[in-house]
């Protein structure tokens, strides 16, 4: 159906022309649009025919058909959307048109009454308008401007984040290969087996070797006790007393084996002990990392506020840049544009969460490390600067209790303690304090306090024009004393539970014969502690293994021990045998013959062997050698790659930071911008007024009649304009009401088509389903069996099987169980994908299959009869 978006200059197309009606749906949802050149009558057919009740065939929709009526939908929805734009624009045009006659109505009126004070006003009046569109053109000028700066820096820290994103990616990706790489390695070969193995093998080597010469002595004294009786008795008898005694060495050298043994297996409990304490310091070594980041921006203006004499001009500025910079740190809150309270991210070790203190008695080691912490963060401050660093030395540490443990302001400096402890120590003092309303009691709170104050002294100073920015930066006159020396302490005051003071002094304030110590104190960097425990853990690792090294060698001694004492008996036993077959004439040479061809092959084969083992543990060996090595490479790779990504992921949180703060600037500045743009709006139109007012009355000045006639003349045009766009506003709206009836009996339309498809979809895959089963019966009748119906929970038919076979052992599955009974079908091995599109919609229905297959006929006659169905 032809549909038309209609508007002014089209009054007497629609008022005379078309007619559009919309028929009521069908039974089946099918909405027709009708128009004068859509319905056709046969010129030989009479308007009205008669069909006969049995050609009324109810139409299914195809998908076709369903996409028809879809685009037809989409299509009037287009087209209403296309007649409200046609209405908002009339009704806009009718605005204006009522505020030109109204405009026009008031120059009337003036130009009647018109004087020259009247024109002098008017005058005054457009030039002030035309000074203030003038200042407003300028204002958007500038406002272009800064939305233009503004973008461009975000695009360039947009580019800078991308290129951080990229170098934290890659670095991840590279800690992440590195990581693998270590995996791999860390398996090492194992040669436990093997040095067994070989020590097991070289031991029986030795034994066979003994046992060859044991059998030649024995074939040798056989051999004389048949030539030389008397010699060969005397020789078997030297040979049992030298027997006696290498037994008596076996067995001496046996207890002294397992004595030193038992040493070394102490020996190996011990360095257990010890690896095991240097495994649990490394791993329970702490690292927290706190960085201060200043932005090249905060420097820079800092930096010229400081050494320009602190200009007025420059203080509100780099106050507002203090304040951004210190958002970036943290959660800021603000009352009446000054710092209320902040809350900032801190990572503290678990050592020093465990590590209560008391402000008021904190022993040296912790001011010694207090003081370290807060150096190192002011040394951040000052290389970022390009600043010298402070010094922690013994003096400093001094000075700082001294002048902290006699103060008692409650708040602020105690001038008198600094005074009186500097002219003790032959220095002048300078302080730095910061006060804590809530009591500290863990060494990590301190730390984190003494963060936050050096935190809220760099961006939260303009009260005191940036005094204590100062001294963390290190900037300073040549004749005035800074902090080039450091030191830290704490007390309680009589109004905070916890103030920290950093007292400071320098070379050029320090006086000749003072006391001021100057030995630096340092103490070993996180890097360093944990190198120094590493080394300590490779010592006692090495201590370890050399002790499981004498032991297994003393273990070794103890069997080699016990081999030869083993050996010591049988040889006195077989000298004893000996003696006893010379005297009694029972030497057998050919037994004793065999004896040593035996024990000779039997050290052949195990020498072999032994060999064999010694070759595989030399190649495992050096196996583990070249892998140990790499696996260290791999280790310091790691370790190179952790640092890069931290780096990495801390240079691109700063570069968000930045964009993020870059972003808002450039979301305000456009706001701006647009004001502007509404104000200059606003500006120009009054300027026009103005000037426009001024020029007719100017006029009605010297020709009113002239000026009157001609405003008459527009007016008149604005009321017969008016009256035009009113009439086109009235017919747009119907002609819009006309394309929303179209657009709901579209969507009727479609939606019924829609659920006519897919009902009718549902209702050929039943039949299908139906027809299947019906075939499956058939078929087990017509090999002999009798079909069983196979039903779920609901009384549904889903399976038909042979009743015949039930005696049969089969596999069965529950389906489900219903009024007390068990519903089952056999198993079947199906795709678990498909098996969804066998599975139809459950109709809720207890008939018989046959039954169903009778309704499934019965409904094959029409959608009518199921559509009936339902509603029956």
């Amino acid at each position: 159906m032809e549909s038309n978006t209609q508007g002014h200059g089209t009054i007497k197309k629609l008022r005379t022309g078309a007619v559009v009606s919309t028929l009521a749906l069908t039974a089946f949802g099918v909405a027709n649009g009708v128009s004068a050149n859509e319905t056709e009558v046969a010129v030989n057919e009479p308007a009205t025919r008669v069909v006969a009740q049995d050609e009324v065939k109810p139409k299914v929709p195809t998908q076709a058909d369903v996409d028809t009526a879809k685009a037809e939908s989409e299509k009037a929805n287009q087209d209403v959307a296309k007649q409200k734009e046609v209405v908002t624009t009339t009704e806009a045009k009718i605005a204006t048109a009522e505020k030109t006659i109204a405009d026009t109505t008031k120059k009337v009126e003036e130009a009647k009454t018109v004087t020259p004070e009247k024109v002098a006003e008017a005058k005054a009046d457009a030039d002030k308008k035309a000074s203030e569109l003038a200042t407003a053109e300028k204002t958007v000028a500038d406002a272009d401007k800064s939305v233009s700066t503004t973008a461009e820096k975000v695009e360039d820290q947009t580019k800078l984040v991308s290129n951080a994103e990229k170098t934290a990616t890659a670095t991840a990706n590279k800690v992440a290969d590195a990581q693998k790489k270590v995996d791999s390695l860390s398996s090492t070969t194992d040669t436990t087996q093997l040095e067994k193995e070989v020590a097991t093998l070289t031991t029986q080597v030795a034994e066979d070797t003994k046992a060859v010469a044991t059998a030649q002595s024995n074939l040798d004294n056989g051999k004389k006790a048949q030539s030389n009786k008397d010699q060969a008795i005397k020789d078997a008898q030297t040979g049992v007393s030298s027997a006696e005694s290498k037994l008596s060495q076996a067995t001496t050298a046996l207890a002294n084996a397992k004595v030193d043994q038992s040493n070394k297996d102490k020996a190996v409990t011990s360095a257990k002990a010890d690896l095991d304490h240097a495994k649990e310091e490394l791993a329970n070594t702490d690292i927290a990392v706190n960085t201060i980041t200043l932005s090249q921006e905060y420097m820079s203006l800092l930096k010229e506020y400081l050494t320009t004499g602190k200009p007025e001009a420059l203080s509100q500025k780099l106050k507002e840049l203090a304040f951004k910079e210190f958002q970036k740190v943290g959660s800021v809150t603000f009352d009446n544009g000054e710092v209320y309270r902040y809350d900032l991210p801190f990572n503290s070790t678990k050592k020093d969460q465990n590590i209560k203190i008391d402000v008021n008695n904190l022993d040296y080691e912790t001011r010694k490390e207090i003081t370290l912490f807060a150096a190192d963060l002011i040394n951040q401050i000052r290389k970022q600067f390009g600043s010298a660093p402070v010094t922690v030395t013994e003096g400093s540490l001094k000075v700082a209790e001294e002048a902290t443990k006699s103060a008692t302001t409650g708040f602020g400096h105690d001038y008198s303690a600094l005074n009186n402890t500097g002219k003790s120590n032959g220095v002048l003092l300078s302080e730095l304090a910061g006060f804590k309303d809530e009591s500290i009691t863990t060494l990590a709170g301190l730390k984190h306090e003494i963060y936050d104050s050096i935190i809220s002294m760099l961006y939260d100073d303009s009260h005191v024009k940036f005094g204590h920015v100062k001294q963390l930066v290190g900037i300073h006159e040549s004749s005035e004393g800074y902090m080039q020396y450091v030191g830290l302490a704490t007390r309680s005051t009589s109004m905070f539970p916890a103030a920290i003071h950093f007292v400071g002094t320098s070379d050029n304030v320090i006086s000749e014969g003072s006391t001021f110590g100057k030995a630096v104190v340092s103490a070993p960097s996180t890097a360093e502690k944990v190198a120094k425990l590493q080394e300590k853990l490779s010592l006692a690792q090495s201590t370890y293994d050399n002790a499981i090294k004498a032991s297994q060698e003393a273990k070794s001694a103890v069997q080699s021990a016990q081999t030869a004492y083993t050996n010591a008996e049988t040889a006195l036993a077989n000298a004893r045998t000996n003696l006893s077959n010379v005297v009694g004439n029972k030497v057998d040479v050919p037994a004793l013959e065999k004896a040593l061809a035996d024990a000779k092959d039997k050290l052949a084969q195990d020498t072999k062997a032994l060999q064999t083992a010694k070759e595989s543990l030399a190649l495992a060996k050096s196996n583990a050698t070249d892998k140990a090595k790499a696996l260290a490479e791999a280790k310091t790779a790691l370790a190179t790659a952790k640092a890069e990504k931290a780096s990495a992921d801390k240079a691109l949180a700063t570069a968000k930071g930045e964009l993020e703060v870059l972003t808002k600037a450039h979301d305000v500045a456009v706001l701006a911008r647009k004001s502007a743009g509404e104000d200059l709006a606003r500006k120009r139109e009054a300027s026009k007024e103005a000037s426009d007012t001024h020029t007719v009355l100017e006029l009605a000045l010297t020709k009113r009649n002239e000026v009157l006639k001609a405003l008459d003349t527009e007016l008149t045009d604005a009321n017969a304009k008016l009256g035009v766009l009113r009439a086109e506003l009235e017919t747009a709206k119907e002609e819009l009401a006309r394309l929303e009836g179209i657009a709901e009996a579209k969507a009727r339309g479609y939606e019924n088509f829609k659920q006519l498809k897919a009902e009718h979809d549902a209702y050929l895959a039943e039949q299908q389903r139906l027809q299947a089963l019906k075939d499956k019966a058939d078929a087990i009748r017509k090999a002999g069996g009798q079909p069983k119906e196979v039903t779920d929970a609901s009384g549904k038919v889903v399976d038909v099987v042979d009743a015949k076979s039930q005696n049969k052992p089969v596999d069965v599955a529950t389906v489900g169980t219903k009024d007390d009974k068990t519903y089952q079908a056999p198993v079947k091995a199906t795709n678990v994908k498909a098996e969804p599109k066998k599975q139809l919609p459950n109709t809720g229905t207890k008939e018989t299959m046959l039954g169903l297959l009778g309704l499934g006929l019965l409904a094959s006659l029409g959608l009518g009869y199921i559509k009936k169905d339902r509603k029956g």
